[in-house]
């Protein structure tokens, strides 16, 4: 696993999962975090849900051994 730099990092966004069978399914990336929050807000006050924004912070590679297990 290598961290990604800054300038590689995205924002996605996706509804709150409602319980542990729930699919979140984020469909498009955002360059910035304000672009992100700004879609959230407008998703959560025209569905009346809750919204999450998502950050891509590392990159696992097939092969990838460095990662032990879950966490690191």
């Amino acid at each position: 696993m290598s961290e990604l730099p800054q300038f590689a990092r995205f924002w996605m966004i996706c509804r709150k999962p409602a319980g542990p069978g729930a699919r979140t399914e984020p469909r498009q990336r955002y360059s910035t975090f304000n672009d992100a929050e700004h879609a959230a807000s407008q998703l959560a006050e025209s569905t009346g849900a809750p919204h999450l924004i998502l950050e891509s912070v590392a990159i696992i590679r097939p092969g990838d051994n460095t990662q032990k297990g879950l966490f690191p």
